[in-house]
């Protein structure tokens, strides 16, 4: 079978698997349900611009996570708790937390959990990263304390999308809008993005273009925040997402290859010229 058909068909298994376990999550906890509960929580979800102001330099959101249908196991045993303690001790400026358990092995559980234990004074956005098809997972991303969660373009029509951020935005959290094209950029800001993903890697083949950061930048306006995603590994890639602009790198798999991801992650941010 033909890469691109088979990686295909993996992205569109992931998403129907995700549309059920969605129908089933909204029999065991009704929207109403979830609503209430939002209604009662006393933490505010952080802003991600209200954290980022101020700060000079490329930020780095670190993102933990067990395993990956293109790597397979990444870590194990697998350590949220240390990893991203590693990662909140050497500089991070968010965290991404994969839920999904099937195909990445984690836990919704793990993002109330994390952030709980790791910022009780709320100082660091987290990042529900998932793929997120309906605005009950938005809901849902509340309550376990998401700050930030990731709309991928590619899996949602416009209208889906535009619902979404809109859902995003009445519960006070940000949306990262993740792109892999000029047409997908387009339906972003059409939809009303304000914080855009520009991943690296296509999910429907999984091949990386690392040149994709660049050729989208002078087509995104002032005001949008950008964060360039997938393939960063050294202290240079950094310094060049910076040099064209980016507010921000999301790094995964690079810092838990490493013995230790904080350090990995203390390395890549790291003077260079």
């Amino acid at each position: 079978m033909d890469r691109s058909v088979a990686d295909q068909s993996l992205l569109s298994a992931i998403v129907r698997s995700k549309r059920v376990e969605v129908e089933n999550a909204k029999r065991d906890l009704p929207l109403s349900t979830l609503e209430k509960e939002v209604r009662a929580l006393l933490r505010q979800p952080l802003s991600l611009r209200d954290a980022w102001s101020g700060k000079g330099g490329i930020r780095v959101i670190a993102e933990t996570k067990k395993k990956s249908p293109s790597r397979g196991m990444i870590r194990d045993p697998y350590d949220p708790m240390a990893i991203v303690s590693g990662y909140i001790a050497n500089g991070a400026s968010g965290i991404s937390v994969l839920t999904d358990e099937p195909f990445f092995g984690g836990r919704l559980e793990d993002l109330r959990l994390l952030k709980e234990r790791l910022d009780p004074e709320n100082r660091i956005p987290f990042l529900r990263k998932d793929f997120l098809v309906s605005p009950y997972q938005i809901w849902e991303s509340r309550v376990w304390g998401a700050d930030i969660v990731l709309l991928i373009v590619r899996i949602l029509t416009v209208e889906e999308l535009s619902e979404m951020i809109a859902t995003a935005r009445s519960l006070g959290l940000s949306a990262l809008v993740e792109i892999h094209s000029r047409r997908e950029l387009d339906t972003a800001l059409d939809a009303g993005a304000d914080l855009l993903g520009i991943n690296h890697r296509d999910l429907d083949s999984l091949q990386m273009d690392l040149e994709l950061s660049e050729k989208l930048a002078p087509h995104i306006p002032k005001g949008v925040l950008r964060v360039a995603e997938s393939g960063l590994k050294t202290p240079s890639d950094r310094k060049r997402m910076e040099r064209l602009g980016y507010d921000a790198v999301l790094v995964g798999e690079s810092f838990l290859s490493a013995d230790d991801p904080g350090s990995g992650l203390k390395e890549f941010l790291r003077n260079v010229d």
